[in-house]
């Protein structure tokens, strides 16, 4: 791909990777219009070459495959022990930079989420500690951009239950999001550069969330919803701007003079719906009354909604499990015309094989991180799949994490091919994509010659 999809680095850093969800992204309203875009189109060929076995500059390991000219390392394996003495939790999902550490930019700081389930917290501390029963939670990296590396990681949030993804804000901190509907769940809570806070943020609903995105001009908050083939896309309001504590006002996204409209089954590509909003009256409700609440008013449902990454005007969301095959479809969000447009839809697995976790690329494109949960369709691991400005998708990178002795007595040897990519997000200068690996637990972080293609 030629070099025109870069952005220069001064304009790059101006429009900056915290604050508004990575605001880098060119306008892809034109996509669902440009070339080799259909439900017959095939994956296309990657333009950043095919994929082989490379090493990681940490462990030696084969554990990616990757183009030629690329390169990685990891660091926070489930069980490796952290600066402040408590062992990493496990189940590595979704990620972002909230934060330069003391406003220097040579040093970022990363938030990741830990989709553990009940249980036990994996520590005793009061003061990040939500709950009793939960082992999910964040853990906080930073890492140093001028030295290529990670520094140090700490425990930031505890207690909680199946920490799936969540959003990054613009006032530099990390919605991490409870992906469960049992009792006392079911939150979103916020996370900062040094500490998560415990109190959940109950006016934002009591679902199964996934992710979220802050709109930077308005400062309000769009939420999916992974519950099945009625799942809702919801925005809350927030009384005052950045004080989501304050309260505000839930409402759940409706087909604008229709009823219960089920986006779910496979619509032409550039289809687009006008939409409207409907308050949701009682957003603590139990998990499921939140969505009821929003369908007998006519609200729309989906088939499982998960990530969500907001742009330069326009947001973007994905169903999972969307579409005539079932394998994936991703929108635009439009706040100000109030549509939503099937801007890509997965026609096979061999295409892409069931989204989970999407972020903005620095050079205009869309990385999906893919979630086969039923681990039968790629026996040779899972992917990083690009969908580039012209509408195709491609393979990056995949998964080949294969450990034939343990790493450590946390992570056993196995084969973990088929285990889901999460949280992929940019530095700032675009430079490297962080991403992990949920199980057996790894944070990557991989670099080379990104202007090559749309990633």
């Amino acid at each position: 791909m030629a070099e025109p999809h870069l952005i220069d680095r001064r304009t790059f850093m101006r429009r900056g990777a915290m604050g508004a969800g990575a605001m880098w992204a060119l306008s892809l309203g034109e996509l669902s219009a440009r070339k080799g875009y259909g439900p017959n189109s095939t994956a296309g060929v990657s333009p950043y070459g095919a994929i082989s076995a490379k090493l990681d500059m940490t462990t030696g390991l084969p554990l990616l495959l990757l183009p030629d000219g690329f390169r990685y390392l990891t660091y926070g394996w489930t069980g490796d022990v952290m600066n402040d003495g408590i062992r990493t939790p496990g189940a590595h999902d979704g990620m972002a930079v909230v934060d330069y550490l003391f406003n220097n930019p040579d040093y970022l700081v990363l938030v990741r989420n830990h989709e553990q389930a009940g249980g036990a917290p994996y520590l005793s501390r009061p003061n990040i500690t939500y709950r009793t029963d939960g082992a999910g939670g964040t853990t906080n990296l930073i890492w140093d951009n001028r030295n290529e590396r990670f520094i140090k990681a700490n425990s930031t949030l505890a207690g909680t239950v199946r920490n799936c993804a969540g959003g990054v804000t613009p006032w530099k901190t990390w919605i991490t999001c409870e992906e469960d509907g049992s009792t006392g769940h079911g939150w979103a809570f916020d996370v900062g550069t040094f500490a998560g806070d415990p109190t959940p943020l109950t006016a934002m609903g009591r679902f199964s969330h996934e992710a979220c995105m802050v709109d930077p001009a308005t400062g309000w908050v769009y939420q999916t919803e992974d519950a099945g083939s009625t799942s809702g896309f919801y925005r809350f309001i927030p009384n005052v701007h950045a004080e989501l504590k304050q309260g505000g006002r839930l409402q759940m996204l409706k087909v604008k003079g229709q009823h219960n409209v089920a986006i779910t089954l496979g619509s032409p590509l550039g289809t687009t719906w006008q939409i409207e909003w409907v308050d949701i009256s009682d957003p603590t409700a139990a998990t499921r009354s939140v969505f009821n609440q929003g369908s007998d008013q006519g609200a729309a449902s989906f088939r499982r909604l998960e990530g969500c990454w907001w742009s330069h005007n326009t947001g973007f969301f994905l169903a999972t499990e969307g579409g005539g095959s079932l394998n994936g479809q991703v929108f635009e969000f439009d706040p100000l015309a109030e549509t939503i447009k099937l801007i890509y839809e997965s026609p096979t697995h061999n295409d892409l094989d069931n989204p989970d976790n999407m972020t903005m690329t620095p050079r205009g494109g869309i990385l999906l991180c893919e979630d086969q949960a039923a681990g039968t369709n790629f026996t040779d691991g899972e992917r990083l799949i690009g969908l580039s400005l012209d509408g195709q998708v491609f393979t990056f990178a995949q998964n080949n994490v294969n450990l034939t002795v343990a790493y450590n007595d946390r992570v056993p040897a196995g084969n973990y091919r088929g285990q889901e990519f999460a949280g992929a997000c940019y530095s700032p200068d675009g430079t490297w994509l962080f991403v992990n690996i949920q199980t057996p637990g790894i944070t990557f972080a991989i670099t080379g010659r990104w202007g090559t293609g749309p990633l």
